[in-house]
């Protein structure tokens, strides 16, 4: 029975490994999805599509509010990293945004 029980710990231990790293993973995917959207609505903006532009930053804002949903369960490391991204994503988003207004 402790071999079932050493058993099923390891097997558990590696799930949330493996959902960690899924979750980190989903995070990068979804910061590239922002930083892609912020260039097709600068494009867009550029060439006088104003509400393409919108679309491209309301899609942003919805990829921020998901990553944040999930940035409290991965680690401090990776935390720390997508935090510095979201900077990043926060300094193009908001003059793009007053330009909008």
């Amino acid at each position: 029975m402790s071999e079932n029980m050493g058993n099923m710990d390891k097997d558990i231990r590696e799930l949330r490994e493996k959902t960690g790293r899924t979750r980190y993973q989903f995070l990068r995917v979804e910061l590239q999805t922002c930083f892609t959207a912020l260039e097709v609505g600068k494009y867009e903006l550029s060439v006088g599509n104003a509400t393409v532009a919108e679309w491209e930053v309301a899609a942003v804002e919805k990829g921020i509010r998901a990553i944040q949903r999930f940035l409290p369960e991965v680690s401090a490391e990776q935390r720390r990293e997508v935090e510095t991204k979201l900077l990043e994503i926060n300094e193009i988003l908001d003059p793009l945004k007053a330009e909008l207004d």
